[in-house]
């Protein structure tokens, strides 16, 4: 068992993520909650207790939402708080009220406010970050814009004004927590003012442990803090790249009553193993010397969960690694968030909306539906061999119904393409069979309630999810390439589809309920698409026949005999920091240079040291080779160079005849030989 922290006192350990797998037991009851920042990072921890076989009953891995949520729960406060949507509708709400505060915010975004809304509520996120809404970080805030330039500085304190004024809206339209930073804070309040709060929600857990996380912000510093001056034994797990500066920072922020027990582990990064580098001109010639690589291992015997793929964004890396691999016979499941707003099945769904919800359509409105799958719920009993429709038949339908038109189609109700659709047949320019699919669709769309109540959702769209699944996706299935990575995504999309409808009937049903929408299609259409965005859903299932592409940080905990890693160009992996306030000031909060600034948390987006992270978790998962990929012109053409990361990173330069070598007979460079290369 390793060493936790003693009660009033908070343990940070820097680059040693190992160390919390030493101390899993068995336990009739957990005895330490483990905190994580992303699913799979609690998928990677029981994978690895598993190859342990450890016992991990002594250990509840979970969120600071949950721990936070019961507290309150425990001292009878209120513990719910409003999704991303609901706040989102209340920002744009307060945006539109002629305020002084809003003025301020012009100043800084515009005009249009709610046409700025995710960009203002991004900085209203920032703020909450950097001090937890607490009057103190709040000054130090105003403290370190007060020493700015004086544009930056003016521009920092118009944006803080306003977005303080919004969260005051917040809290009187749905209460004082109603988002992760405000819960986190009050329940370190009530866990403050009654020390024995934390035994009574959880009688057997005595330690709490953050994990693989490369930011600790001022609502879960507050939360941490009232842990441990309650008794109980709080532990960090810092990543190697932002570890220090949190350790660093960390005594200004816990109080005066909490004492900092820091392993930082040197204050360097790790060593990393020594990596093969080869390099193509372009993107698409990278993805296939990736797949070569991942190609050869598996022809040599590894077995495809031996193989792991890190980038630091596996989705912009999903299509031209797929093209690749294909070439080889290689299935890749790809760890990224399934766009479902770019999906057919999504683009069906709002499509439909459109003609449910419309007076009139166009002739486009009309056939967007069948263009995009639509397949009547029937077809999955009867003969479905016309469904569903393909180019050809839509071809036909639309150049039928444009017939002896000049200029752009007039628009029409169901029953006036109805009516256009049957003279077409009786004038001989569409067989009554190539009319028959859209004369289905037409009758269809009548029997659907104009004005929908919440449970109409699932009575309209989850027999069409069904004809879906029945008819269409073995469709999708029997044209698919041998990786059948089409029917996965098509897959993905049926099930996310009815998730989406769940979500979008709650929310639909919550906001007529308020009378903030009115009963309609088109009000359906525009919550599923407030949904999608901001709730992107589960990743790529596991499947043992494919090898994993993951981003670099899910990587963390995670070991793998070969890795590798692709996209190691400036600008990709690192990417650029991001921040929507003055550069100014993003750069005097992570610098700390001052008493003010050290008071404030760093927000993980405003630094590169985070990208160093990715990369010990993405290089540091091989175990026996290690391979990193890169490309010198981009699709512009633009010259891009090589990751400044490498610089950290002993590499071995894969020459060009060795890596065309590789390509046309999949024989792999000296560098990633077995015995050699990139052996820890």
């Amino acid at each position: 068992m390793t060493e936790t922290s003693a009660p009033g006192s908070v343990r940070a350990v820097v680059g040693d993520p190992d160390e919390l797998l030493d101390r899993a037991d068995r336990a009739p009851e957990p005895a330490e909650f483990v905190v994580t920042p992303e699913r799979l990072h609690r998928r990677n921890l029981k994978r690895r207790l598993a190859e342990r076989a450890s016992p991990r009953s002594s250990l509840w891995l979970t969120d600071a939402t949950a721990i936070a949520a019961q507290l309150l729960d425990a001292a009878g406060s209120p513990s719910e708080t409003i999704d991303r949507i609901d706040r989102l509708k209340h920002v744009e709400a307060l945006l539109r009220r002629d305020t002084a505060a809003n003025e301020r915010l012009r100043a800084a975004f515009g005009s249009d406010l709610p046409a700025r809304a995710e960009t203002i509520a991004a900085a209203h996120s920032r703020v909450a970050e950097l001090t937890g809404w607490d009057e103190q970080r709040l000054d130090a805030l105003a403290a370190v814009a007060d020493d700015l330039p004086a544009v930056a500085g003016r521009d920092t304190d118009d944006v803080v004004a306003g977005v303080r004024a919004l969260e005051r809206g917040l809290i009187d339209r749905a209460g004082a927590v109603h988002s992760r930073e405000t819960l986190l804070p009050a329940a370190a309040g009530a866990l403050r003012e009654d020390p024995g709060l934390w035994r009574e929600a959880f009688p057997e857990a005595r330690r709490l442990a953050v994990a693989g996380v490369s930011v600790v912000d001022a609502p879960l510093s507050e939360l941490l803090g009232a842990a441990a001056t309650g008794g109980v034994g709080v532990t960090l797990s810092l990543r190697p790249g932002t570890g220090p500066a949190i350790v660093e920072r960390l005594p200004n922020r816990l109080g005066d009553d909490i004492e900092l027990d820091a392993d930082d582990g040197g204050r360097a990064v790790p060593p990393m193993p020594a990596a093969a580098e080869l390099v193509a001109d372009t993107p698409e010639a990278e993805a296939r010397l990736a797949a070569a690589v991942v190609a050869a291992r598996l022809r040599n015997g590894a077995s495809p969960s031996d193989v792991l793929v890190v980038a630091r964004d596996a989705g912009e890396y999903e299509r031209p690694l797929r093209r690749a691999a294909d070439r080889h016979g290689v299935n890749l499941a790809v760890w990224a968030q399934l766009p479902v707003d770019r999906t057919i099945l999504y683009r069906q769904f709002a499509a439909l909306c459109t003609v449910l919800g419309r007076d009139e359509l166009t002739l486009d409105e009309l056939l967007a539906p069948v263009e995009f799958h639509w397949v009547p719920p029937a077809a999955a009993a009867e003969d479905a061999t016309a469904w569903p429709l393909d180019t050809d038949a839509v071809g036909d339908l639309r150049a039928a119904l444009s017939t002896g038109t000049e200029g752009d189609l007039p628009a029409r109700s169901l029953d006036g393409w109805r009516d256009r659709l049957a003279d077409t047949v009786e004038d001989g320019e569409l067989a009554p069979a190539g009319a028959a699919p859209l004369r289905t669709f037409l009758d269809w769309a009548d029997d659907q309630p104009a004005a929908p109540e919440p449970a109409a959702l699932h009575r309209t769209f989850e027999p069409l999810v069904e004809a879906g699944r029945e008819v269409a996706l073995p469709t999708v299935f029997a044209s698919d390439a041998a990786d059948l990575g089409r029917t996965s995504r098509y897959a993905r999309a049926l099930s996310r589809i009815e998730e989406l409808l769940t979500d979008t009937r709650a929310k639909y049903r919550e906001w007529l309920d308020a009378g903030d929408v009115p009963r309609s299609w088109l009000a359906v259409a525009d919550l599923a698409e407030r949904v999608v965005t901001t709730r992107p859903g589960r990743r790529e299932h596991a499947n043992a026949a494919a090898v994993d592409v993951i981003d670099a940080t899910d990587a963390w905990l995670r070991e793998a005999p070969h890795v590798v890693a692709v996209g190691l160009v400036d600008g990709v992996w690192p990417r650029r920091v991001e921040s929507v306030f003055p550069d100014a000031l993003r750069q005097a909060v992570v610098a700390g240079d001052s008493a003010a600034a050290c008071r404030l948390a760093v927000p993980g987006r405003w630094t590169a040291a985070r990208e160093v992270d990715h990369l010990a978790s993405g290089f540091g998962a091989a175990t026996e080779t290690l391979a990193c990929t890169r490309y010198r012109r981009d699709r512009e053409g633009t010259t891009r160079e090589r990751s400044p990361l490498l610089a950290e990173v002993p590499t071995r330069r894969v020459d060009e005849s060795a890596a065309q070598s590789l390509l046309a007979t999949g024989t792999l460079p000296d560098a990633l030989a077995a015995d050699g290369g990139a052996a820890r």
